[in-house]
Order: structure tokens, then C-alpha cells, then sequence
């Protein structure tokens, strides 16, 4: 079984080498809902001659996690102060 951390690289891979946006997505999704070690990608993504993309990878996922967060509250907002 793959780890998220492998799951996200796999999609990464294909987002670096062939340009796939939509897995530039599903990578974010994948990390922006579990843990993934940074670290490791960073590491990774650099030995892919892939530094820029990952910055794209970073934003994306800071995105979602920003777009996550915000629904998340709206679903605590109690019925009757709406």
C-alpha cells in the first residue's frame, strides 16, 4: 500500500513530467487531507529538476487548505444565527 506521501509523488510526477494539471490537483487534495512529509517531496521534486513546479505544488496546496478551512467554519456556524 502507498503511503500519502508516495500517492502524492506519484501524482506529482506526472504533473512535472507530462504538465497534467489535474494531478497537480489531486496532489494538492491528497496532501491538503492527510499528512505528508514536506520534506521528502521537497527532496524529491529538487532531484526531478522539478524545484519550480513544487513551488506550485505548495501554493496549490496552501490554497485548498485555505478553501478547507473556510467551509469547515461555515459548517460549525450554528443554524440559529444564520
Amino acid at each position: 500500500m502507498l503511503s500519502a506521501t508516495d500517492s502524492c509523488r506519484d501524482r506529482l510526477a506526472a504533473f512535472y513530467h507530462w504538465g497534467d494539471r489535474q494531478s497537480l490537483t489531486v496532489a494538492a487534495w491528497i496532501a491538503g487531507r492527510n499528512r505528508v512529509s514536506v520534506a521528502v517531496l521537497r527532496r524529491w521534486s529538487e532531484g526531478e529538476g522539478a524545484a519550480e513546479r513544487f513551488e506550485e505544488f505548495v501554493a496549490e496546496t496552501s490554497k485548498l487548505r485555505r478553501r478547507l478551512a473556510t467551509s469547515r467554519k461555515r459548517r460549525r456556524t450554528p443554524a440559529a444565527s444564520l
